[in-house]
């Protein structure tokens, strides 16, 4: 028997305790096998249990560690939870649970009561906004309808009172011809700061995109006021840096807009003083310029302390500035807003009894293209227009009185219709050139004639002609096929310029 081959233990008790003769024996040997046999299993299920025990051990410490990241976790989130509840604003007769970690069910309760609370506010937040919404379209709605109803006896006063300049009168006269024109103006000048604030307001403002010449623009503005600046003796002057580009993409007309209101201001609080017009290049690239643009007078100035309020809709520096030189305050509250949607600011530095300086920047795509020439129409004359053919829709007497007199007075052939429907049937039974539309009217309204007018003609040029001024009519006229759009009380000049546009008869400006 090979005694070298047995489990080392058994080994070493045979050697001590037997001898070599005892190994002989093959029962003894079976015997000795056996036992070996069983020294081999214990070895090995010991080997097991504590190979067992290790894997054990490692599992619970894994365990061990997941379960105590977990509870840490849960009492970081209980604390934070806690701190956001305390940040809550608690409704009346709601009181905070207390602080406790282990009162989950608690502070998870409360929180949902919070959360309902919340929901509760949001709706009542909602009630108020749509309630204002609505409180301001109303307000919309009304200064619209009173800007038509303002607009429509007016345009009678203004006409009459220019044709009544143009004719022959006694010196007394015109000059109080003259007083009721300033008068008209003043009011034109009211009205129209109210509708222009109502509309901003109302987020109704969208700015267009087109090419202009800003030289050009500044230079009619300067122009157009030059009339007023005079009667103030004041004198208007102008600097323009030449690196300007010759054609930019904006607002032409808003910017207009914003420059008239500060050159008007200046030469309004400007006596024998004078007015500084300045444009200047910032900055340009290949696709944009920074403009600066600056209005400086030599005027009644503001004091520091005043100087934020002139910026707030109806103040003026003080009272005795609105009694004195008048106005709404609201010339500077709409180019603030103006300027804001154009991504500026305006800017102001002024002391009082030493003038003021109006000052803001505009960024503007440059254009290649040309921009389109930026005449006044000046040469109002009695042959451009001469034979052609006109239908006047309008219900209003004066006004029929008023446009016929200008109408007749270039030339031209009329007819009229005292509303839409009478409208259609002229043009679906005659031939005219040209149709000037009022929007409101009894029976059939300037919109429905003109999208029936469309229907038999679609090449018959329509103006709207209408005391409504709001640029939801003028986008719903532009919707139903009207080429273009004349505001009660219209300009003379206007009026004649787009009837020589859309009729083709071209003025020799």
């Amino acid at each position: 028997m090979d005694v070298n081959s047995l489990h080392k233990i058994l080994k070493r008790q045979i050697s001590k305790h037997l001898t070599p003769d005892c190994l002989e024996h093959d029962r003894f040997q079976q015997f000795i096998q056996a036992v070996n046999e069983s020294y081999l299993n214990f070895d090995r299920d010991k080997e097991l249990l504590e190979h067992s025990a290790s894997l054990n051990d490692r599992e619970y410490s894994d365990i061990n560690d997941k379960l105590k990241d977990e509870v840490s976790q849960r009492s970081q989130s209980v604390e934070k939870l806690i701190e956001a509840i305390h940040l809550i604003e608690v409704p009346d007769g709601e009181t905070i649970v207390g602080a406790d970690t282990n009162n989950l069910v608690g502070l998870v309760d409360f929180l949902q009561r919070q959360i309902e609370y919340r929901k509760r506010i949001e709706d009542e937040l909602r009630s108020a906004k749509e309630v204002a919404e609505n409180a301001t379209q109303a307000k919309s709605d009304f200064l619209s309808m009173m800007s038509h109803e303002i607009r429509t006896p007016l345009n009678g006063i203004v006409g009459m009172t220019y044709l009544m300049l143009q004719e022959e009168v006694p010196p007394a006269l015109t000059e109080n011809l003259k007083t009721l024109q300033f008068s008209i103006e003043h009011l034109q000048a009211l009205i129209n700061d109210i509708l222009d604030f109502s509309k901003i307001e109302a987020g109704k403002v969208e700015l267009e995109e087109v090419n202009f010449d800003f030289k050009q623009l500044v230079s009619n503005i300067k122009r157009a006021q030059q009339a007023k600046a005079q009667e103030n003796s004041n004198r208007i002057r102008l600097m323009v840096d030449d690196d300007i580009p010759n054609t930019l993409v904006g607002d032409s007309l808003r910017i207009g807009q914003v420059l008239t209101n500060l050159v008007s201001n200046a030469i309004k609080f400007t006596h024998n003083g004078t007015i500084t017009i300045e444009l200047s290049l910032e900055q340009r690239t290949e696709e944009r310029a920074s403009i600066y643009v600056s209005v400086q007078d030599t005027g009644i100035g503001i004091a520091p302390e005043k100087q934020e309020a002139i910026f707030t809709m109806f103040t003026q520096a003080n009272s005795a500035t609105t009694r004195k030189f008048g106005g709404t305050g609201l010339g500077l509250v709409i180019t603030k807003r103006l300027l804001e949607l154009h991504g500026s600011a305006i800017r102001i530095e002024s002391e009082e009894g030493r003038g003021a300086t109006f000052s803001f920047t505009l960024d503007l795509a440059i254009s290649q293209a040309s921009a389109p020439t930026m005449s006044t129409p000046d040469a109002v004359d009695n042959v451009t227009l001469k034979g052609l053919k006109i239908l006047l829709v309008e219900d209003y007497p004066v006004n029929v009185k008023v446009a016929m007199k200008f109408l007749t007075m270039w030339g031209i052939e009329v007819e009229t219709a005292e509303n839409g429907l009478i409208g259609y049937n002229k043009c679906r039974e005659g031939q005219f050139d040209l149709v000037l539309m009022d929007l409101q009217m009894p029976v059939m309204d300037g919109y429905t004639a003109a999208q029936e007018i469309q229907k038999i003609n679609a090449d018959l040029p329509i103006i709207a002609l209408t005391a409504s001024a709001t640029f939801s009519n003028r986008d719903r006229a532009v919707l139903v096929g009207m080429v273009d759009y004349v505001t009660k009380p219209f300009n003379p000049k206007d009026l004649f310029a787009k009837i020589a546009k859309y009729s083709q008869r071209h003025l020799a400006l």
